[in-house]
């Protein structure tokens, strides 16, 4: 399915055809950097979005990258994060980012104001909502933090730190950040090793809660008897927010899958998913059918909004949906991830492991059941993957993941999740991505999954 971008017909940022005309954006963006600095102290070569996360009424959030030159001739890159802001907000902002100290890029200013675009833009690693992420991408100060308590890094205290390689990591612009440390390090009896570990930045107040929620994971039944992998939580920086855990030794699994390999993982994910569900643990409230049905009727209304060639189709499968509530059947509250999806799962060492369990929590188990099946629908849309290879996959899954809960599979209600899901997550996303190319085929996936038609799993 195409990527081309294309703006709602309900745009509540008008602005945002600047900045999809990439020549026009680079031209306001220059104009901006250039500002109070000498002639030709900064050029923008070129620019290319990366990102666009529009939220209607409420939003919107653009990265990109740009090539740059300095005065003196230097040729590099930077990240920027851009948000626009009503009428007169941006200028506050702005005003306000200038005085927070901003950590200095590379090229031109740590931050910058675009007015006729109501844009404020950050150069990266400044970001006004995460305040670790300064440390985070700086590796000096990372290693002195781990030479000065080595065992919140996963290390024992005695050793000497040789050498520090960081690499960015996935980041998601105002919500968190992750970067990859690899450390040489020469222990107390001499010998030396290699040391991988990982740091997620959070927002104020976050990190906490999300090192907690990973540590009573790694002290759970079900990950000491192996039946569930997660990283090892090492350290908590909460002056940061910063979380330092360790790096699985694997990749993730929608970068490897194959369709054997889809086959191959589906009774491993089942079986480890739960493992987690029927596990013990003390968590906050999580998510289920109140949080769903409440995501899915505003979803609806936005997707008919943007886009009201779908208003018809979209309002029939979500009456249907709502209809069928009553007649679900019904669950124990259980441990939920909350965003367990394909890239959330790694491949290790022939294990699978789970990751980000920020938002776990006591809710409907159903609902990452088909949060699962709704992201493998869409992988399936987007590859050549044959129908009968995801159906496989799916009857592996199921089998293995009914084996190890204490409840029987719920079948309407799981085609009822992947069903919602695949409308309120995955369509309303092509809302914020401005992708409508590909609404109609994601609907097409959802009335599948409708609770009582074939074709779906």
């Amino acid at each position: 399915m195409s990527k081309l971008k294309k703006l709602p017909e309900d745009c509540t940022f008008p602005q945002l055809a600047v900045v999809l005309d990439e020549p026009r954006f680079a031209a306001s963006l220059q104009a901006s950097l250039g500002a109070g600095l000498a002639p030709g102290a900064v050029a923008i070569r070129s620019l290319k979005l990366k990102r666009v996360y529009y939220k209607p009424g409420r939003s919107c959030r653009v990265t990109f990258r740009a090539k740059m030159r300095g005065g003196d001739g230097r040729r590099g890159e930077q990240l920027y994060y851009a948000k626009m802001f009503a009428a007169g907000k941006a200028e506050r902002v702005y005003e306000r980012a200038r005085r927070g100290r901003p950590t200095a890029p590379e090229f031109g200013p740590a931050v910058a104001i675009l007015p006729e675009l109501s844009m404020v833009v950050w150069a990266y690693p400044n970001d006004p909502n995460l305040p670790g992420l300064a440390l985070l991408a700086d590796g000096d100060a990372v290693a002195a933090h781990l030479r000065s308590a080595p065992q919140c890094f996963g290390l024992s205290p005695g050793g000497e730190l040789l050498a520090l390689e960081v690499e960015a990591g996935k980041y998601v612009p105002g919500q968190r950040c992750g970067c990859f440390y690899r450390a040489r390090w020469r222990a107390a009896d001499g010998q030396e090793m290699e040391h991988r570990f990982y740091g997620k930045a959070y927002q104020p107040g976050l990190g906490r809660a999300a090192h907690d929620i990973l540590r009573r994971l790694a002290e759970s039944e079900a990950c000491r008897g192996g039946a569930l992998r997660v990283p090892a939580p090492y350290g908590l920086d909460a002056d940061h927010d910063i979380v330092w855990q360790e790096m699985l030794p694997g990749v993730p699994f929608s970068k490897e899958a194959s369709a054997c390999d889809l086959q191959a993982a589906a009774a491993p994910v089942g079986a480890a998913l739960a493992a987690f569900h029927a596990t013990r643990l003390e968590l906050g409230p999580g998510l289920g059918l109140e949080h769903e049905v409440g995501e899915l009727r505003r979803s609806c209304a936005r997707i008919a909004n943007a886009y009201p060639q779908f208003r018809h189709r979209g309002a029939a499968l979500e009456r249907g949906l709502l209809q069928a509530v009553p007649g679900l059947p019904a669950v124990p509250s259980a441990p939920v991830h909350g965003s367990f999806k394909i890239s959330h799962i790694f491949a290790v060492g022939g294990q699978v492991a789970f990751i980000d369990f920020d938002g776990a929590g006591l809710g409907d188990p159903t609902y990452d059941v088909g949060r699962f099946l709704a992201h493998l629908a869409v992988a399936g849309l987007n590859s050549k993957t044959e129908a009968e290879t995801v159906a496989a996959a799916y009857e592996r899954f199921r089998a293995a993941y009914a084996a190890g809960v204490p409840w029987e599979w719920p079948e309407a209600r799981v085609r009822w999740y992947t069903s919602a899901l695949l409308l309120s997550s995955q369509a309303y996303k092509c809302v914020k991505r401005l992708v409508p190319d590909r609404v109609g085929a994601i609907l097409g996936a959802a009335e599948a999954w409708f609770p009582g038609r074939d074709g779906g799993g």
